[in-house]
């Protein structure tokens, strides 16, 4: 599979209902401690990847850079 080749969907198709956002919650008496740990460090490093966007939209002078930015990091919130 050649990636150069390929067409990318449209970003409408992307969006998903909040319904389908949501994952099971956990019982945290059932739970390996960590598969917890996991979820707590996959949470920060979202968190600071999302922090980082952020902040590289805020100092980018580039407007369409920050369109698509703006654009990436609402399909990261879903």
């Amino acid at each position: 599979m050649n990636p150069f080749l390929e067409k990318s969907s449209k970003i409408q198709d992307y969006f998903t209902d909040w319904r389908n956002i949501y994952a099971k919650p956990y019982n945290k008496n059932e739970v390996d401690p960590y598969t917890k740990t996991r979820i707590i460090l996959m949470n920060g490093a979202e968190f600071e990847a999302n922090w980082f966007s952020h902040q590289f939209s805020r100092n980018c002078n580039n407007n369409e850079l920050r369109r698509e930015l703006a654009l990436a990091r609402r399909l990261d919130k879903q």
